[in-house]
């Protein structure tokens, strides 16, 4: 049964984490943030066409957007959506893992410590949908790993509209969805053959699938309105390309190149990008590539797990307790067993063919290995001794694995985040006063860069409110200097340590106005025909 006081109080921790952390970083959006919020500003104007994206997902844009419309500043708004979500993951994580695993009071004070903290680190430091997605995926997992899956329509019917929900928040979850729904469906079949038909099973599933596409079907029907064809995402095109090239440099977003009308930069709009997805079966190399990727991405995602936690508990205990409770446990201990492990490989599975970064799994697999990890623990502590008496053992080993989970699992996301709370420039705080500098001199776009800051250029150009156009690659001036002419850049955001930041200074037509130093270099603001200002 789930302690709603324990609940409650978890979430006050997570609002005070956040409360206290979000403000310092604010305005570290990155280039995603900024499309995110951007997206939001849409939506806050009504303008529902621009503000369907297949790249960028509308759930926290969406949420976003009545605080933007009654005068709430773009970011702080959609940092608040962050909050509010974050406030519900909490609980989602409480919940879903007592129902799962039947976790006692003393293991809902771990999954919920963890989930608090590690949750106002992600949503206060990070712009990402990750959080808002594990919220509801966690509220769709018990339905999954209910015994009534198959024999109550209603439990169906939830689950696949909280998977249209979760694919509002990021598109992954509609692939995902389709593929864990149906195995979990079919291994309730397989468990409880003798007293389920088959025709059941059946139905039972194809409710969960009318549900989901009720509620998902209008936002992919608009995408598919917008793109000419069925689109529920094309971010996994771009997401693909970029492992197929070795030594990928991003140079296809960072070089010159015009936005859309009425966006900021390109980076709103990556299905526009001028690339090429390529297909594995194509040829011999292609597939010889895929497959090396694959086997990369498996090495990233197995580190993944192993990061959860400094010790690296978790990859091994998903086989060791599964194994050993389908050995020993009962019909309900095996079920969760078996599920768990389907539930990470789907999960974790689904991003072998494309890039992958560790936080896309971390908040919605975290309170699942700890969950599974502390009832396993649980289940032998009430194995009885026969030998030696472990009396008091058994007091103090589960107090000193239960502080080494909270401190072992929240330690890396909590360094980052203060790392970032006392830098200038890791919080966003140098960025945007730095920008509003520019504002103040009345600084024209459209803005192109020099050097290897392509995110600060464009962080700094959107909150100036400047079109930003990209880097240039050109090695010599003159190169660069006619590429400035063919796109009518009008300011330029120069990295010091750049080789071409010492020749502007020669060129009587590019005039400073302004500086900002970085740790261990400075941006320096040239206005095209400005008259001579002292740097500031």
């Amino acid at each position: 049964m789930v302690r709603w006081k324990i609940v409650l109080v978890c979430q006050a921790i997570f609002v005070a984490i956040f409360g206290l952390a979000a403000p310092v970083v604010m305005y570290a959006i990155g280039p995603d943030g900024a499309a995110y919020v951007q997206q939001a500003d849409y939506f806050a104007q009504g303008d529902f066409w621009e503000a369907a994206s297949g790249y960028w997902s509308p759930l926290l844009p969406a949420l976003s957007a009545p605080m933007i419309a009654s005068g709430i500043e773009s970011v702080v708004a959609f940092r608040i959506a962050q909050g509010i979500l974050g406030v519900g993951y909490v609980a989602a994580a409480i919940w879903a893992t007592t129902q799962i695993f039947a976790l006692n009071a003393r293991g809902q004070w771990i999954v919920g410590l963890i989930a608090a903290i590690t949750g106002a680190v992600w949503s206060g430091a990070l712009t990402t949908p990750d959080v808002a997605l594990a919220c509801f995926l966690l509220v769709y997992f018990p339905l999954t790993a209910s015994d009534r899956l198959l024999t109550d329509w209603r439990c169906a019917a939830l689950a696949g509209v909280l998977g249209a929900i979760a694919f509002f928040a990021k598109a992954y979850a509609f692939p995902f969805f389709l593929a864990h729904f149906t195995i979990c469906v079919a291994v309730r079949y397989l468990a409880d053959r003798r007293e389920t038909r088959f025709g059941k099973a059946c139905a039972g599933w194809a409710i969960g699938i009318v549900a989901f596409t009720i509620v998902a079907g209008p936002w992919v029907g608009a995408l598919s309105s917008k793109y000419g064809r069925f689109t529920f995402s094309n971010s996994g095109a771009f997401n693909h390309y970029q492992v197929g090239i070795e030594d990928f440099d991003w140079k296809v977003v960072y070089k010159i190149q015009k936005p859309e009308p009425g966006r900021y930069s390109v980076w709103e709009t990556p299905e526009r990008l001028d690339f090429e997805d390529w297909s594995p079966i194509a040829s011999q190399e292609n597939l010889l590539r895929q497959l090396q990727h694959t086997r990369e991405n498996g090495k990233k995602i197995l580190s993944g797990f192993w990061k959860l936690d400094p010790l690296g508990l978790f990859p091994a205990m998903i086989l060791i307790a599964g194994f050993t409770v389908c050995l020993y446990g009962d019909k309900r201990s095996k079920f969760a067993a078996v599920w768990m492990i389907a539930t990470c490989g789907i999960y974790a599975g689904g991003f072998l063919p494309v890039a992958f970064e560790p936080r896309y799994m971390a908040p919605v697999l975290l309170p699942l290995c700890v969950a599974q990890l502390w009832a396993f623990i649980e289940w032998l502590l009430n194995v009885d001794a026969e030998t030696v008496s472990l009396s008091a053992t058994r007091r103090w080993a589960p107090y000193a694995l239960a502080a080494y989970l909270v401190v072992g699992c929240c330690a890396r996301p909590g360094f980052f985040l203060l790392r970032d709370v006392f830098n200038e420039r890791g919080s966003g705080r140098a960025i945007k006063k730095y920008s509003e500098l520019l504002a103040s001199k009345g600084v024209d776009g459209p803005i192109a860069m020099i050097g290897d800051r392509w995110q600060d250029g464009l962080l700094i150009s959107y909150y100036a409110k400047q079109p930003f156009l990209g880097k240039s690659f050109a090695s010599d001036w003159s190169t660069a200097d006619a590429e400035f002419d063919e796109y009518g850049v009008q300011t330029l955001i120069v990295d010091s340590r750049d080789p071409l930041a010492e020749q502007i200074n020669s060129h009587s037509e590019w005039r400073l106005i302004a500086t900002s130093p970085l740790l261990d270099y400075e941006l320096r603001t040239y206005r095209k025909g400005a008259e001579k200002l002292a740097a500031d």
